[in-house]
């Protein structure tokens, strides 16, 4: 019985956090799209895609000498969209690289109807974002180049799956769209300034590229969804019969 338990226990941890590299490749799982906006009150369109090796993917194309190759938010705002093929907790980011300040968004798609890489974001602005099936999973402030929790593996967001996932530059405001990430007395601090006496990070333009994530796959997620792998069904068939063999010794005792 303890022999077949713990391959049962085996089997289970099967559906560990898995981690995830991010690259500009068409067939990349996740596929990572690139958007952008001039302002929040305008229609997101989509963009460039680039990838550095050993330290990730940028957004938006521009020019590699204006430090705006990356992920960032100025001069608009951009985001990198994830499209996985399972339904997925998303629960740490890790940029490869950075520049000036790291702050970061994440959203979580959670609306209902179709939805694919392409559309997800067509005629939306990021002021309106939230009342588009977009929900707001958290601000994360100064990720650097470690890998950094979501903190969605409890909580609120703990049983948030979805294949669409976004990551922003700076930080976001529900109704209001993009700020810098960076907050002086409870309110997000405009980009480029810094209030009269203050002694935290003025409103600074976040660069960044990313690496990798990590997150949970959902079982049993319909169409897209995760399938044991061989492995964990042999597991689960020597526990099962490891627990007929205790039985029929019992009934014969």
């Amino acid at each position: 019985m303890a022999v077949a338990t713990a391959l049962c226990a085996a089997s289970a941890g099967g559906f560990a956090a898995t981690s995830w590299g991010l690259t500009d490749l068409p067939a990349n799982n996740p596929l990572v799209t690139g958007w952008k906006a001039s302002t929040n009150a305008v229609l997101i369109g989509s963009t460039t895609v680039d990838y550095w090796s050993g330290n990730g993917v940028g957004v938006g194309g521009e020019s590699s000498s204006d430090g705006q190759h990356s992920l960032d938010n100025q001069s608009g705002f951009e985001v990198a969209l994830l499209s996985f093929d399972q339904q997925v907790r998303l629960e740490s980011v890790r940029a490869g690289w950075t520049q000036t300040d790291s702050d970061i968004f994440v959203m979580a798609f959670t609306g209902s109807g179709a939805l694919t890489a392409t559309t997800s974001l067509t005629g939306g602005k990021f002021s309106n974002l939230t009342t588009r099936g977009w929900t707001l999973v958290g601000n994360y402030a100064d990720i650097g180049t470690v890998s950094r929790s979501l903190g969605t593996t409890a909580g609120t967001f703990s049983n948030t799956y979805s294949s669409f996932w976004l990551i922003g530059a700076g930080g976001f405001s529900a109704g209001a769209g993009v700020n810098s990430g960076d907050i002086e007395s409870g309110s997000a601090v405009a980009f480029g300034t810094c209030p009269s006496g203050s002694n935290t990070v003025c409103g600074k333009y976040d660069y960044l590229k990313l690496a990798s994530v990590t997150g949970t796959i959902k079982s049993n997620n319909g169409g897209g969804g995760s399938v044991p792998e061989p492995g964990s069904l042999a597991l689960a068939g020597l526990a099962f019969m490891g627990m007929v063999g205790v039985r029929r010794r019992k009934q014969a005792a």
